[in-house]
């Protein structure tokens, strides 16, 4: 006799292969959504540090000649260094005098305000690639007229 009242089921073995095959199709859907998370986070990091760069040589700007050779005592960009701190970054202002050559016999000494701001990250690891930026500019002095 033929029992037919036992039910069919699953047996482990069958399950085991389902669990595998759901496996398999979720793994590369993480990792993708893990590296999408990576590159997002580099973003930005460059994006932040960008906007801190542009920021102190717009200021470095606004202040003009004699000013912005006193940047790093300036009240707006120490604000600036210390919210860039917070986030991860350090910024440093280098100011260079730069003499206008060639110059007609006689004339005062001219130079011109070479500025340069280079932002640091602060938090580097060895997937972030995030790069050293550096933002120059140069200003001239508004007393003398250069042609």
């Amino acid at each position: 006799m033929i029992n037919r009242s036992r039910k069919r089921a699953f047996s482990l073995v069958e399950i085991l292969i389902v669990i595998m095959m759901i496996s398999a199709g979720i793994l590369p859907i993480y990792s993708l959504m893990r590296s999408g998370q990576k590159r997002i986070v580099r973003a930005d990091t460059r994006t932040m540090a960008t906007l801190f760069g542009a920021s102190a040589l717009e200021l470095a700007r606004t202040l003009g000649y004699d000013k912005a050779q006193r940047l790093h005592k300036d009240e707006d960009f120490l604000e600036l260094q210390k919210t860039a701190d917070k986030n991860g970054f350090e910024l440093r202002f280098e100011p260079t005098l730069q003499p206008v050559t060639p110059l007609p016999q006689g004339a005062k000494p001219l130079f011109l305000l070479r500025i340069k701001i280079t932002v640091v990250s602060k938090h580097k690891t060895a997937e972030s690639d995030v790069p050293v930026l550096t933002f120059v500019s140069i200003l001239t002095d508004p007393r003398y007229n250069y042609y």
